[in-house]
């Protein structure tokens, strides 16, 4: 695995700033004493008995092992003050978190209690351009570190991302509960890092659920399997991207849930019809977009995503046995040339999406957007296939104008399951710039008692698989 310099110059900032962390609490400097001790031992296990912690920020060393007891609920501090902050390369804002490591060899938090990040003492975004993402601690964050393992606790409502791991390898994260509706682009567990196992899990959150990434260019994002998860969220349930700058390959999804989140943030639904925070996922525009819901409704925008548009490679990609319910968009698959992120990281040079499959995929949309394949001249979609697919769809499309009105490349948007409007000239799925697509045994229906104009699938500029390959669909 690829070693940055420029992550071990942080660990040494990241050190020197929990020996100055200003108004501490007794409680803080105490956990992390231990960790410390234990640590200078050359490794072995700090135990938070059952009761509440308030703490501020916690760094994990080499070989230490955090146990949370039945009953011990770990939480975070309501100042940013104390938490001891980094900053990386190809990152927006200041990293900080409940508990973090950056450089460390053999980490683990383990037991059967419960992390909470205190994540409504934290500013809230006016807008959802305006994140504050240096402002607002995630629950966890690895950087740079080689063997995580993350076991049975419970993580709950952080000011952030929930679960971050970036640039790691050999990560374990096995039957995590994670609840995480507290503020404003609240990940569940956000990947990338390479031979990564991710089982057995319950996630809701108000933003993406699991969300395999690549912001460095340089970094390949590999070998990783999500394997029996229940995924909720406002957002998207299973995604790769939508940073995509470097390589992601030899990814798969199996036996896997996506589902409506049970909850959201009250505080951030919309006020006056104007989207607020975390309430775009509820404002009236995303009713307007996504009919027949409604903006109050609890429902996820996406359930299966993969997005290349910074200029990576992404593939080997499967989905294989998702039962997919309570979202308002299947499946989206998106190549694109997305200009200039905020984070200054330059695109790669690669633009490869390819060999992407969904098999044994069932379940019902409920808007009356399609799933889409689509890339564009120079990023195209390449060898996507859909096998023992079944997905119902509860119509919409009354007019000749929906099923034949010309849809914009938009070539260098942001993507996302309303980049294209509210109705796509299918009602099942609509394809576009895609070499190589295959569907077998493939149903995209209309619910019972509904009508749609739209045909079930239409292909713009698609060159199919197999024996029919050497012509394209229109």
């Amino acid at each position: 695995m690829r070693r940055s310099v420029r992550f071990f110059l942080a660990n040494a900032l990241l050190a020197a700033a929990v020996a100055t962390i200003p108004d501490a609490s007794a409680a803080q400097m105490d956990w992390q004493s231990e960790i410390d001790a234990v640590a200078a031992k050359g490794g072995g296990r700090v135990s938070v008995p059952a009761g509440r912690h308030v703490t501020g920020g916690l760094v994990l060393r080499s070989n230490v092992e955090l146990h949370l007891a039945k009953g011990a609920v770990l939480e975070g501090a309501s100042s940013t003050n104390d938490y001891p902050r980094v900053r990386l390369p190809n990152s927006e804002g200041d990293w900080m978190a409940v508990v973090m490591a950056v450089g460390a060899t053999n980490v683990a938090i383990t037991g059967d209690g419960e992390i909470s990040g205190n994540g409504r003492a934290f500013p809230q975004p006016k807008s959802y351009g305006n994140l504050q993402e240096g402002t607002r601690p995630r629950g966890l964050f690895f950087a740079d570190c080689t063997g995580i393992r993350l076991t049975d606790f419970t993580l709950r409502d952080t000011g952030s991302w929930g679960c971050v791991l970036k640039c790691c390898d050999r990560v374990e994260i096995r039957r995590l509960t994670i609840d995480n509706h507290a503020n404003a682009n609240n990940d569940g567990i956000d990947v990338e890092a390479s031979n990564v196992v991710i089982a057995d899990c319950d996630i809701d959150s108000g933003d993406d659920a699991v969300c395999i990434k690549s912001n460095d260019p340089d970094f390949s994002v590999e070998n990783v399997l999500v394997s029996n998860v229940v995924a909720r969220s406002n957002c998207a349930n299973f995604k790769l991207g939508t940073a995509s700058h470097g390589i992601m390959r030899n990814i798969l999804f199996v036996d896997c849930r996506a589902e409506a989140p049970r909850r959201d943030f009250p505080d951030l639904r919309p006020e006056k019809g104007k989207p607020f925070g975390a309430g775009w996922f509820y404002s009236t525009w995303y009713a307007r977009v996504f009919p027949p819901l409604k903006a109050d409704s609890l429902f996820s925008l996406n359930a299966l995503a993969v997005e290349c548009v910074d200029g990576g490679l992404v593939e080997n990609i499967t989905f294989r046995n998702v039962r997919i319910s309570g979202t308002a968009v299947p499946i989206f698959v998106r190549g694109g040339k997305r200009v200039k992120r905020a984070t200054g990281t330059p695109p790669g040079n690669r633009y490869v999406l390819r060999n992407v499959l969904f098999e044994n995929v069932t379940g019902e949309a409920l808007s009356c957007v399609p799933s889409s394949i689509t890339g564009v001249e120079g990023c195209r979609a390449e060898n996507v296939a859909l096998r023992n697919v079944r997905l119902t769809a509860p119509g919409g499309g009354e007019t000749e104008e929906e099923r034949t009105r010309p849809v914009p490349e938009l070539e260098g948007a942001t993507p996302g399951v309303a980049m294209f409007g509210q109705l796509l000239p299918a009602h099942g799925l609509w394809a576009r710039h895609v070499d190589g697509l295959r569907l077998e045994d493939v149903s995209f229906l209309l619910a019972d008692g509904t009508f749609d104009r739209r045909d079930a699938v239409v292909l713009d500029d698609v060159q199919p698989a197999g024996e029919d390959a050497g012509r394209r669909s229109k």
